[in-house]
């Protein structure tokens, strides 16, 4: 849900896959331990839920803002997924390749076993795609999110 107030302060919401944190919350477990990978459309998951981490907290979140950051600035999604695999080239092909860690986790996989990103000959970036429809300031601000 998109909400514009009063104040013209815009509002982003989608309590889809929410659940509550105990008050005590210190950290990305909740009690039974694990929690699921599936918290969002692809299109906005971050690479950790794409690789399957199932221990994570509100990073996860910021990065879904990033991406809609970007296709708010030029109504096109930022990485336009058709399959989990599909999805981790675009965020490779924008933002580099993955972590050690990431590389670790895709290897071990059941999900991509025997499969291979292509080779990324022609990198885009962020800054290339929106110096035209965000300030430099924005663009910090969704390169951290990122």
């Amino acid at each position: 849900m998109v909400a514009f107030r009063a104040d013209n302060n815009l509002k982003i919401c989608d309590f889809g896959f929410s659940r509550p944190l105990p008050q005590n919350y210190k950290g990305p477990r909740l009690e039974g331990g694990k929690m699921t990978d599936y918290v969002a459309t692809r299109w906005y998951r971050s690479p950790e839920l794409l690789l399957g981490y199932t221990d994570y907290g509100p990073e996860v979140d910021m990065w879904a803002i990033g991406c809609i950051m970007g296709e708010l600035s030029d109504g096109q999604p930022l990485f336009p997924g058709d399959s989990e695999m599909d999805q981790l080239y675009l965020i490779q092909k924008v933002l580099g390749p993955l972590t050690k860690e990431q590389m670790e986790s895709f290897n071990k996989n059941p999900r991509f076993v025997g499969l291979k990103f292509p080779e990324i000959t022609k990198p885009e970036t962020l800054e290339k795609r929106y110096m035209t429809s965000l300030s430099k300031k924005a663009l910090q601000l969704m390169i951290g999110l990122l």
